[in-house]
């Protein structure tokens, strides 16, 4: 929908112009750039504006028999015997074992497994791996480096766990460049966790589905060291569809995420 709209909007701006210089209007060029401007607002913001449209006016998407709501924050199917709710988190991974010495190793996988064990629903943690182009990727994670060291000395006070947040993040970007520096092979690991619940009732399995969705950011943030965050519009539709076919190059994986 997103795309669909700014694909309209642009169509119009340029439909505009070309009725303005065929008429000599000079009010068309000023509805163009209308439409210009709210084609890219769209492209930008539709994550947010598309959602809040959806909700307002409540419609629901359906794919094979599964049904988009209009808050574009789970899947929800009907089956004979009731309803299954499903949500997708992203894992942001800023810690890695190869970093860590044999005793840290150990604490981490020891955190982890007794987080995971503490659960008491079925949970899928999946991962997408491709080897990069080393010298895009260089350039790309110090741009990356650059914006957060940027937003951390404009920003005067933050908050504390955000603070941790970057500094976090950009230490995770001095350790790639340090191993790629050093001769390593670098990948880019894509991550996210679903998690499913059953009710008898629509409203039963979207509770549950919440509550579990909470839960598990809660507990993989803190095992894990790493930001979780619950995916909604088209980034939880991409997850859905991930698993079944994913994409197979570098360029449609940064096409995808862009």
């Amino acid at each position: 929908m997103n795309r669909a709209i700014t694909i309209g909007s642009l169509a119009g701006g340029v439909i505009a112009i070309i009725i303005s210089l065929v008429y000599a209007n000079p009010v068309l060029p000023i509805v163009a750039g209308v439409f210009f401007t709210l084609s890219l607002v769209i492209w930008k913001y539709g994550y947010i504006l598309i959602p809040a449209i959806t909700k307002f006016t409540n419609i629901i998407e359906v794919r094979g028999g599964y049904e988009v709501p209009s808050s574009r924050d789970y899947i929800i199917k009907k089956n004979d015997s009731g309803y299954y709710a499903s949500k997708f988190l992203e894992i942001r991974f800023y810690e890695s074992s190869m970093d860590k010495d044999k005793s840290e190793k150990k604490t981490m996988f020891e955190s982890f497994e007794k987080a995971i064990s503490s659960l008491k629903y079925i949970v899928r943690i999946s991962l997408m791996v491709s080897v990069l182009d080393l010298s895009k990727h260089i350039d790309e994670i110090k741009t990356k480096r650059s914006n957060v060291e940027a937003k951390k000395s404009k920003e005067i006070k933050l908050a504390a766990d955000e603070s941790m947040r970057m500094d976090r993040e950009l230490a995770y970007w001095n350790r790639l460049l340090d191993r790629i520096s050093q001769g390593e092979r670098p990948v880019e690991v894509i991550a996210f966790a679903s998690t499913t619940s059953f009710g008898l009732t629509r409203e039963e399995a979207l509770s549950q589905v919440s509550r579990q969705s909470k839960e598990l950011q809660t507990i993989l943030s803190g095992s894990l060291g790493c930001d979780i965050t619950e995916l909604k519009d088209k980034d939880m539709l991409k997850c859905f569809e991930w698993e079944y076919f994913f994409p197979t190059t570098q360029e449609e994986i940064k096409d995808a995420l862009f």
